[in-house]
């Protein structure tokens, strides 16, 4: 079976969507199949090319078995709106001009958002003649409407007849979240034909074992710092809880980390670090440095079906979770044990779960036992890996591509 991934996002750009991609385009190349990459020069988040690359028309390189084809990308930084969609236009329109260098393919996988990169996919797969599935991450345009990033009522509807244009030419969708998966469920252009494939991690990875502190509760949000997460509630409530309770460490970058450094540095917030991103590999690391978790999505009804990935890293390193969300990824917390659940939003009850767990350290304990069980039980990458080849060869097969040996 041969597989393309077209996506705006892959390493050694840092963040989940990249991490996710390449373990599983590393995955099925690992099963058999040929494995190809179409993406942009690494430019995530703030819009600079990184070295050793330079723009240019294309490059074609690999990692690991996993062959890669990068095409030109107009860079702009992970924040505003027309650069950003410029951006996400250039590598659309470079990638379809580009499709043969990728070569044959019985299954084209495209990623939304960006919705240009989906809609390029339609194109992508007709010129291979090959199957397209599209894997829904994010609800887009209708995200963006809810976080005021799209209020436009003609852009609006643009993007939403683009989106529904783009379901109806998927021969599969795939969402890793049953509050996804139920909304595609119910438009016309997608019914029928959307499967949940969740989320996966390497638990083996992750060192679960404790490690010994300073007496504070060591806390590590590890993740995108953006207008979804609301990290800002965070800082509130390192600042309330206080040093001598909680040491609070921020790995990550995006459209809000340049207003949250100006912020530690106008209120002198002492028990909170930015440390920037992080290559995917240390992130296990910084685990192993941390007795608890901060998971964050705003108060947003679109985000109650939504599973972060940096839940999944936390419950397979084995440490408490402090949840500030509603819905899907709430439930989950809750029914495995794994953690404290508190409203979006709310530094107070964010700061009051804090101080629990840095007083009862076996509690703490037990709720990341918990989550690594969890983990280990329902969210394996191999068993993920399996249903993904599964699904991508009767899409193959039925399409009259190559079935894999």
């Amino acid at each position: 079976m041969r597989v393309c991934f077209l996506t705006h996002y892959y390493p050694p750009e840092v963040g989940a969507p990249q991490a996710r991609i390449s373990a599983l385009a590393r995955a099925l190349a690992a099963r058999g199949a040929s494995v190809a990459v179409h993406t942009g020069f690494p430019h995530y988040p703030d819009g600079a090319i990184k070295p050793p690359y330079a723009n240019r028309p294309y490059l074609v390189e690999w990692d690991g078995p996993v062959k890669v084809v990068r095409t030109a990308v107009y860079p702009a930084p992970n924040r505003g709106f027309a650069r950003r969609i410029a951006n996400h236009t250039s590598l659309a329109l470079s990638a379809v001009v580009g499709a043969s260098l990728t070569g044959p393919a019985d299954v084209v996988v495209a990623e939304s958002p960006p919705l240009f990169t989906a809609a390029a996919g339609v194109a992508y797969a007709g010129i291979k003649r090959a199957a397209l599935v599209l894997h829904v991450a994010d609800l887009w345009p209708a995200s963006a409407v809810e976080l005021g990033a799209l209020s436009d009522p003609r852009a609006i509807r643009a993007a939403t007849w683009l989106e529904h244009a783009v379901y109806r030419r998927a021969a599969a969708i795939v969402a890793p979240a049953d509050g996804i998966t139920s909304v595609l469920e119910h438009l016309p252009a997608s019914r029928g034909k959307v499967h949940r494939l969740g989320p996966s991690v390497d638990a083996s990875a992750f060192d679960p074992s404790a490690r010994g502190g300073d007496g504070r509760l060591r806390v590590l949000y590890a993740g995108t710092i953006g207008l979804a997460q609301g990290i800002d509630t965070l800082f509130e409530a390192a600042r309330i809880a206080g040093p001598d309770v909680i040491g609070v460490t921020v790995a990550g970058d995006g459209a809000d980390a340049p207003l949250l450094r100006e912020r530690l540095r106008r209120e002198r917030i002492e028990n909170v670090e930015m440390i920037g991103s992080v290559p995917a590999g240390s992130v296990p690391r910084l685990y192993a440095d941390a007795d608890a978790a901060a998971v964050l999505l705003r108060d947003r009804s679109i985000f109650h079906g939504v599973i972060p990935t940096k839940l999944l890293d936390a419950m397979a390193a084995g440490r408490a979770i402090v949840l500030s969300a509603r819905g899907e990824a709430a439930r989950l917390v809750t029914d495995s044990g794994s953690g404290v659940v508190v409203a979006p939003e709310d530094a107070d009850a964010l700061a009051a779960a804090f101080a629990e767990l840095a007083a009862d350290r076996r509690r703490t304990a037990a709720l990341g036992a918990a989550g690594r069980a969890c983990a280990l039980e329902r969210f394996d990458r191999e068993r993920v890996t399996a249903r993904w080849e599964e699904l991508l060869d009767d899409v193959a097969t039925a399409s009259g591509g190559t079935r894999r040996a």
